[in-house]
């Protein structure tokens, strides 16, 4: 990602990818829901190490970042086997 904001972004949305609340990813992360919060708000003054573990938590789920390039801007994605499990799980 290019930016802190775009990172940010991409979070909330890869937690809406996997259908996970706040509280949800605050757990699998190991931080705070209000920091969840903070994070999807792209507030300033939020520590890079919380914002690290939350993506790091949604990429353990599964969830693939995507950087932008030329007309297209950064975004999430499903790994494979993520699609997979949770196909197997409907």
């Amino acid at each position: 990602m290019d930016t802190t904001s775009e990172m940010m972004t991409a979070l909330r949305a890869g937690r809406a990818l996997l259908g996970l609340s706040q509280e949800e990813l605050a757990t699998l992360a190991g931080v705070s829901r209000q920091v969840v919060a903070r994070i999807e708000k792209c507030e300033g003054n939020i520590l890079v190490e919380s914002i690290e573990k939350v993506r790091s938590a949604l990429e353990s789920a599964g969830v693939v970042f995507i950087d932008g390039e030329g007309a297209r801007g950064p975004g999430v994605a499903l790994a494979r086997a993520a699609r997979v499990q949770a196909n197997l799980e409907q």
